[in-house]
């Protein structure tokens, strides 16, 4: 009789050891699953993440060129000479744009702020019976060339050119032959213009 219950309390013993067994198994495996969970749903939003930042980058970089596109603009009027003289500057002094700051209505002289391609434009208003031989110079290269005239009357002209230009590049309009008679009112202006078109 006692070696019955001695061989119940044994086995009960061993049920017992078996089962805490299980149970720290279970948990071990339980703890290594959460940790493994973890690990990977961290990986995951790093990795939602740094394609959602990849994503906005592209599409900063499609969308938000032109914003970040520095404005460079100016506009000019009232000449200073009508009578230039060949290889003369022309100064048009009174600037009613110029965003960029880049132009000088003391010198007539354009200075780009930043690189880029720049469109410019000029109109010149001749004498009748006189002609206007005109240049658009930059860096010291003519890029645009050509006279204006009319045998009867007073008439505006006007020429545009584009020139691609590094920082600090300069660009005026010049006289390129001498006995010009330019004229100006208040219904027809001389002027010169430019603007950034792309950075």
């Amino acid at each position: 009789m006692a070696a019955t219950q001695q061989q119940v309390l044994d086995t009960l013993g061993k049920l017992t050891e078996t089962t805490q067994q299980l149970s720290d198994d279970w948990n071990n495996e339980k703890i290594k699953l959460e940790r493994e969970t973890n690990d990977f749903m961290e990986e995951t939003n790093k990795s939602i993440q740094n394609e959602m930042a990849k994503l906005k980058r592209v599409t900063n970089e499609m969308t938000g060129e032109t914003n970040r596109r520095p404005t460079v603009a100016f506009r000019s009027n009232d000449l200073v000479d009508h009578s230039p003289s060949s290889g003369e500057t022309l100064v048009f002094k009174t600037t009613t744009l110029n965003e960029g700051l880049g132009y000088d209505n003391k010198s007539g002289i354009f200075t780009a702020p930043v690189a880029g391609t720049y469109t410019f434009s000029v109109q010149l208003c001749v004498d009748g019976g006189k002609d206007m031989y005109y240049a658009i110079v930059a860096d010291g290269v003519d890029i645009k060339k050509g006279f204006f005239c009319d045998k009867d009357w007073d008439a505006c002209y006007t020429t545009d050119t584009v020139a691609v230009l590094h920082k600090d590049s300069k660009v005026y309009v010049k006289c390129s032959y001498s006995s010009n008679v330019l004229v100006t009112s208040n219904n027809y202006w001389n002027t010169f213009s430019g603007v950034l078109v792309k950075s």
